[in-house]
């Protein structure tokens, strides 16, 4: 017998009994440390990053510490008598801390607040305030303390007698009226890239529930989002409105922000209501958060133009002559069995413009199956070779009557094809986005790119003049510039002819457009969906330490990144940003305030790589 069998018995022994523990002792072993790191870099003040709704990290976590929820006895009292109960409003607050682990406080002694020196007061439909529950939260104000107000708040007296509107007045708001219920207004659609709603997506529709009390009309400093109907269509009494706005006078008056709604309309859906909580709640700390920009270079809102070119395709030089005098990039998607007995003007077109497949007949591609599928987009790219070589050039497709389905974007994206445009109700937001295509990496992906604005069918049926064709299709811009979107507008060449409304509106719409060209991308279909692969390879961090922002920028691949563009949320009002490199010899990027509150930070190129930066603010 071997006598290292009893010392190797052994140690078998002790392996059988701690060995399946070895990983979580080395796991144990690496985290505990950074655990306590952690917790002792956040109790000087450094926040930990965490991940947004958008996919990104930032910074941007309000802090739990001076959080007040405020449950005013008077208006308690107000519910009561009408036969309610205010504990359904105060509830959703207190199931949103809950879920976001945050500490705070609740009292319903505004005595209380006078030992408050700084923090964040949540005034949830407060309806009936005092005059000394007035008289404290100006004061709080006054000493730099932030006010979130919803729905009525400070509307009644503690007697429930009507006081009017001077308490949200004093906060910047002033009330229009209320949204008629029987309207259907009642999606809220959000602003991308604002101090109180950054983590979400330019556009994003959120349903407000049913509920008996009615949204409100309000206008403000500062707009990030407003009541509208699904198609996100107004009337002209109503624009300028808004449903999420906020202020900061001076910077010796704390921030306030108001929601034109009660608790009511979002505690069913509460998830989407939740991430713009957590962005106003940091704002109203004078929290500075960064985010990566949608456009690249600065620019605020991207625009396309395209003809879907079908019957009355020889109508598409006249749109071609239009767009070229105006040096406005434009993209034609033709319809393959008309455009091969039109190769003349197609060649014209493929001079100038860029052309995409709008399929070979005019049919939609929603649900038929692999096969059919798979042929229809064999024929069509074989037709279009008859009178056009080069389809390696050709990356976009437009379904005919915007019908495809999961497997048309499997089927266009095996033939070549990078980007399609598909129809409004793609996604709830107003950006381009990744088709989820197994084993396709984001810089291969197919991206999708949803209409945004109504088409000249839409248009068509609602009868307008050419005044009131140009006014629908700069109303329609303005909602995507103002929300920071992809406006997209399709035209359809049979409705171009020569004497047509369109092609007599259509001018004064262009001519609108140059007026934002500072701030206005102007691209094709093709160069969104390149940027929105390219957008891909930014990656961005950043945390604030109680007085700098710092941030970090990762630039995957193997080629530069041009245009790279960020958005920094000011921690006080029309403060300029300085962004120092934390390594020498880094690019310095170009600051440029968009406004009181928010700046861009944009880098002409970046090569791939790790990149550290502080910013600092002043007056």
């Amino acid at each position: 017998m071997n006598p290292l069998d009893d010392e190797v018995g052994a140690w078998s022994s002790i392996f059988r009994r701690i060995g399946t523990y070895i990983p979580l002792m080395i796991i144990l072993g690496l985290s505990i440390p950074a655990i306590i790191y952690l917790t002792i870099m956040q109790s000087l003040g450094w926040s930990s990053p965490v991940l947004t709704a958008r996919g990104f990290v930032v910074g941007n976590a309000p802090v739990g510490e001076s959080l007040i929820l405020y449950a005013a006895p008077s208006t308690k009292a107000h519910f009561t008598d009408a036969g309610g109960n205010y504990e359904t409003l105060l509830v959703p607050w207190r199931n949103y801390f809950f879920n976001r682990k945050l500490d705070y406080e609740e009292f319903d002694d505004i005595k209380k607040l006078r030992k408050k020196k700084e923090g964040v007061v949540i005034l949830p439909s407060a309806v009936s305030l005092s005059e000394e529950e007035r008289v404290e939260l100006q004061a709080f104000r006054s000493r730099g303390g932030g006010i979130l107000a919803t729905w009525a708040t400070g509307t009644r007296s503690s007697n429930r007698d009507w006081e009017g509107w001077q308490f949200l007045e004093r906060m910047g708001v002033k009330y229009v009226g209320d949204i008629d219920p029987s309207k259907e207004i009642n999606y809220l659609i959000l602003n991308g890239e604002m101090p109180v709603s950054f983590s979400h997506p330019a556009g994003q529709r959120l349903l407000m529930g049913q509920t008996s009390e009615p949204l409100l009309r309000v206008t403000g400093d500062m707009t990030a989002g407003l009541f509208m109907n699904w198609a996100r269509i107004t009337d002209d009494e109503r624009k300028g409105e808004g449903a999420v706005v906020f202020s900061e006078d001076d910077d010796e008056l704390g921030r306030a922000a108001f929601f034109a709604f009660a608790e009511t309309a979002w505690e069913s859906r509460p998830l989407a209501a939740y991430t713009l909580i957590d962005d106003t709640l940091s704002w109203l700390q004078r929290r500075p958060a960064m985010v990566r920009a949608s456009w690249p270079n600065g620019k605020l809102a991207a625009q396309v133009i395209e003809m879907d070119t079908e019957q009355g395709f020889e109508n598409a030089l006249l749109f071609a002559d239009m767009m070229s005098a105006l040096n406005y990039p434009a993209t034609f998607y033709v319809l393959t069995s008309v455009a091969k007995l039109f190769p003349e003007v197609l060649f014209r077109l493929s001079r100038d413009f860029e052309i995409g497949f709008h399929g070979e007949v005019h049919n939609s591609f929603k649900g038929q199956t692999p096969s059919l599928q798979e042929q229809r987009i064999q024929s069509m790219r074989a037709e279009l070779a008859q009178v056009m070589p080069g389809l390696q050039g050709i990356t976009g497709f437009r379904a005919p009557t915007e019908g495809y389905d999961a497997t048309t974007e499997l089927l266009i994206h095996k033939f070549g094809m990078r980007h399609h445009a598909a129809d409004p109700n793609r996604t709830e937001s107003r950006l381009p986005l990744l088709a989820k295509i197994d084993g396709v990496k984001p810089d291969d992906a197919l991206i999708v790119l949803p209409r945004t604005q109504r088409d000249d069918i839409n248009l068509y049926w609602e009868k307008l003049s050419v005044e009131e064709t140009t006014k629908a299709l700069i109303d329609d811009f303005e909602m995507a510039f103002r929300s920071g979107s992809l406006a997209w507008l399709s035209i359809h060449s049979q409705n171009f002819n020569a004497d047509g409304v369109l092609i007599k509106a259509l001018p004064g719409f262009l001519d609108y457009l140059k007026t934002h060209s500072d701030r206005l991308w102007l691209a094709t279909a093709g160069d969104v969906a390149d940027w929105w692969r390219e957008r891909e390879r930014l990656k961005v961090s950043s945390s604030f330490n109680g007085k700098r922002l710092e941030f970090d920028v990762t630039v995957t691949g193997s080629k530069p990144l041009k245009g790279a563009s960020l958005i920094v949320m000011l921690p006080k009002k029309a403060q300029v940003p300085s962004v120092q490199s934390v390594k020498v010899g880094m690019i310095r990027p170009t600051i440029t305030m968009i406004d009181d509150y928010r700046a861009s930070i944009v880098f002409d190129e970046l090569q791939p790589g790790n990149y550290a930066y502080q910013v600092t603010f002043s007056n």
